[in-house]
């Protein structure tokens, strides 16, 4: 049986710790760990939330990256790192806190959001850190924890968030009450035993193809359609990139480790085409101040997953009288691969 590998979802500050998170995500991938949720930013596209909800329900653990800074509010007043989180725990995702080690001058701030929040995750085991050096052990302790757990998306009870959490904040939030309930912990144990079990059917899938051409430097022109926003009022474009097939198997497989529809594919390949499309559209329109609802048309969808399942790196699969789609053994070989081969660290 092939050994466990953990869907972790970062969560964390596109602008203050993006650069941190992406280092954080080499090292997942060192130790065979799939990391989700980089490179999400609230800025791309109105459909940020939905993603980061579908990323977190797919994840196995939570990760959260906590700075100096709350990070970008929503429209709530709350910050989306501060809501991923709490919904992270609403849906019993095992949660473990790396925060940067705050000076005294931080330490005294007035920033009360970030001192609040972090007096939250007091509940959970937090791990500081200062240097890059210090945040890697952190990480290597971490992931031994998660390898010596056999149980798909199960750790042990001390990591759960069973007990009710409750936090107030200032006048400007909402308080927040956040319960883990054992009837929840119940079916997330149902679940687990039906995950296994769909686990071991897919382990023991034997590939035919593993001489397929790979992918790697490859591009396909995609045609989409945004909203461009200026003055109060917005126009719908439709446009064309040439996107490496590359950006567009890392965007959609760490999903497809268990099956999804074909809209939830269209979704995550669209927020990914949103972090290449968004400078360039606005360049095109200067006078524009905002870009959202980024999406695949049918035709460049249906040619993404005609050749994807050509490759043999995806396979259809029956929910019901649902199709649904997730990764073949070559799909898995070859998302190991990409993620061990990218020179993520060369970002910073």
């Amino acid at each position: 049986m092939k050994d466990q590998r953990y869907r972790v979802f970062i969560a964390h500050d596109v602008d203050e710790l993006q650069g941190v998170a992406v280092k954080v995500g080499y090292e997942l991938v060192k130790h065979k760990c799939l990391p989700l949720g980089l490179g999400l930013s609230p800025a791309l596209n109105n459909n940020h939330w939905d993603v980061t909800r579908a990323m977190i329900d797919e994840s196995d653990v939570v990760f959260l990256l906590i700075g100096n800074s709350y990070g970008t509010l929503s429209p709530s007043g709350v910050s989306y790192v501060h809501m991923a989180y709490i919904y992270a725990t609403t849906q019993g995702k095992p949660i473990y806190p790396f925060c940067l080690k705050s000076s005294a001058e931080q330490a005294t701030s007035k920033n009360t959001h970030i001192q609040e929040f972090r007096k939250l995750l007091s509940v959970h085991k937090v791990r500081t850190w200062t240097m890059e050096s210090d945040l890697n052990k952190q990480l290597l302790m971490a992931i031994r924890k998660l390898k010596a757990v056999r149980s798909i998306g199960l750790l042990p009870a001390s990591e759960q968030n069973a007990s009710k959490i409750e936090s107030s904040f200032s006048p400007s939030l909402n308080t927040v009450t956040l319960s883990s309930q054992s009837q929840e912990i119940k079916q997330l144990r149902k679940e687990l035993e039906a995950a296994k079990k769909e686990l071991s059917v897919y382990e023991s899938s034997v590939s035919t193809s593993a001489n397929k051409p790979k992918i790697r430097n490859k591009f396909v022109l995609i045609a989409y359609s945004a909203k461009v926003f200026s003055g109060g009022n917005f126009k719908t474009i439709t446009e064309n990139w040439n996107m490496s097939w590359d950006d567009i198997f890392l965007a959609v497989a760490p999903h497809m480790l268990s099956a999804i529809s074909e809209e939830k594919m269209r979704l995550v390949i669209s927020a990914s085409l949103a972090t290449h499309v968004q400078a360039p559209i606005k360049q095109q329109y200067p006078n524009s101040h905002a870009v959202a609802d980024v999406r695949l048309t049918n035709e460049s969808m249906n040619r993404i997953k005609i050749y994807l399942r050509g490759q043999d790196l995806i396979r259809e699969v029956m929910q019901g009288r649902d199709i649904r789609w997730r990764l073949t053994e070559v799909g898995d070989e070859q998302l190991t691969e990409l993620y061990s081969n990218q020179s993520l660290a060369k970002t910073i």
